[in-house]
């Protein structure tokens, strides 16, 4: 089999650990099972994306561990259910923002309420209309205007370039953080800045509202968040799921991030890129931070 580190066929055998099999990557270095597991990992991982995609659609953790012992043989705890989710949302969260989605130029915009250590907290939220690409999303105490400046910066940095049209509601705060992040003196290069939308208006944020209903579903049985670290990474694999394993009607079957021009799709997929690419990037970093480490004085 190849290496689950760098998927190299230049394997040797490395002896064994608890009854299984150990090779050894002859171009990485790093040692494995030889089984259908990620590394460093016991469980199948095809039980063990299954348990992300199944709580992200909703169940809960007993209920996952359940289907995992029912479906696979797999007898793992909920306790080990939500410590999946928390790691692998996380990490492929990271992994996520080094791909480029071509994503179009018409924005919406809009915040809703979520319940988090017994307090409400605002989570925003920035879609694409053409690819329904999540383009940013921030959770946030207040409803400030640095708070608005942060989930625009988001964006920009996302796409990698500036909309067309934004469309938000009627805050004020809008104008002075649309301003701060995407003006521009050139008439040209500026986007349109559209407020006020709604039922009675030429322009709707359904798209948006109904984005707010699907991270709703995944939240209201867990009755808010204990603290900000498990709401941080709850959201932001509710957001990978959204954007690169949930398969949207309006765009034939399709994730938002293939058709934003990103071909992965799925947990699996996402997972092992992750992983793969966390293995590996220590060793590159650290060549890095040598050949390019300032002399020091004493």
């Amino acid at each position: 089999m190849p290496c689950k580190y760098c998927l190299s066929e230049c394997v040797r055998p490395s002896g064994s650990m608890k009854g299984k099999k150990t090779l050894k990557c002859n171009d990485c270095g790093k040692r494995f099972t030889e089984s259908d597991s990620l590394p460093k990992m016991r469980v199948n991982k095809h039980a063990m994306v299954t348990a992300l995609s199944m709580y992200f659609e909703g169940l809960s953790t007993r209920k996952v561990s359940r289907q995992l012992e029912s479906i696979y043989g797999e007898k793992v705890s909920q306790v080990t259910v939500w410590k999946w989710v928390r790691k692998y949302s996380i990490l492929v969260g990271e992994y996520v923002k080094t791909l480029s989605p071509q994503i179009g130029g018409r924005w919406h915009h809009d915040e809703t309420v979520i319940r988090c250590e017994g307090q409400n907290q605002w989570f925003w939220e920035c879609i694409d209309e053409d690819t329904r690409f999540l383009v940013a999303s921030h959770l946030s105490e207040t409803r400030s205007l640095k708070d608005t400046v942060t989930q625009f910066r988001n964006a920009l940095e996302t796409a990698k370039r500036k909309p067309t049209v934004l469309y938000v509601d009627g805050s004020n705060q809008y104008d002075q953080a649309f301003n701060t992040v995407f003006w521009s003196r050139y008439k040209v290069s500026r986007p349109e800045l559209v407020k006020r939308i709604g039922i009675r208006s030429r322009e709707t944020n359904n798209m948006v509202e109904r984005l707010h209903e699907t991270v709703k579903e995944r939240t209201r049985p867990m009755r808010g968040f204990k603290n900000q670290d498990s709401a941080k990474s709850i959201l932001t694999g509710y957001v990978v799921n959204y954007n690169f394993a949930r398969p949207h009607l309006s765009l034939n079957g399709k994730t938002p991030a293939q058709q934003a021009g990103i071909e992965v799709k799925g947990w699996k997929a996402l997972v092992e890129n992750a992983t793969r690419k966390e293995a590996l990037e220590p060793q590159s970093q650290a060549q890095e931070r040598i050949s390019i480490a300032p002399l020091q004085v004493v």
